[in-house]
């Protein structure tokens, strides 16, 4: 898309969909409820459209991350359930005796919630990442696309050709013009060939 028919605010309103999602860490769904307000109040416009679309999608690629996350902890969550019943009572034992808690006692649950904490900030720092990125890129007045996002909602694909994406067109002449244009020969007749043509005009005249 060709920034140079973009207002500013159009621009401005692009970068606020992907900032919106910042929402939920004030208010329960604010990264949905937020960028859907200002996604569907102005989706006439292909600039807008593009960057609701992205925003949403990469929301929701980010909720399934999530529930995948906690769906392969779960399982060991359940399995030492038991584990974790009996480490409370060692810690409030310890606490009101003053004993120490070997650390071994805690068992797989370290590993789990090590492995979920880990997951969970690199996810946090990625979503971080990407949204300053497609803010950026909607404040320029160019289309952005966020990396490991599942397209939930379709996006036009017509509308990141060189000439829609804000990209330099092809100045290559396409195949049918090439064909349709007759190759002229602008290389002068050699000289043998002129006598050869003078040779034959005296013997007919002969």
């Amino acid at each position: 898309m060709d920034n140079t028919g973009l207002s500013k605010n159009d621009k401005s309103l692009g970068m606020a969909i992907h900032l919106a999602t910042f929402l939920k860490y004030f208010f329960p769904f604010g990264n949905f409820i937020g960028p859907l307000i200002l996604w569907t109040t102005n989706r006439e416009k292909a600039f807008i459209d593009h960057h609701g679309r992205e925003a949403i999608n990469f929301q929701l690629s980010l909720l399934l991350y999530g529930v995948i996350i906690a769906a392969i902890c779960l399982p060991f969550v359940f399995f030492h359930a038991g584990d974790f019943i009996s480490i409370l009572e060692h810690l409030d034992d310890a606490y009101y005796r003053s004993r120490s808690v070997n650390a071994n006692q805690l068992g797989g649950y370290l590993t789990v919630i090590f492995i979920a904490v880990l997951l969970a900030f690199c996810i946090f720092i990625f979503e971080i990442y990407a949204v300053i990125t497609a803010s950026m890129k909607a404040n320029n007045g160019e289309l952005y696309r966020y990396p490991l996002c599942i397209r939930f909602i379709k996006t036009e694909e017509a509308e990141f050709t060189p000439a829609t994406a804000g990209g330099p067109a092809s100045e290559e002449p396409t195949a049918t013009e090439s064909a349709s244009e007759p190759e002229v020969d602008f290389t002068e007749p050699s000289s043998s060939s002129n006598e050869q043509n003078t040779s034959s005009k005296n013997e007919q005249s002969s």
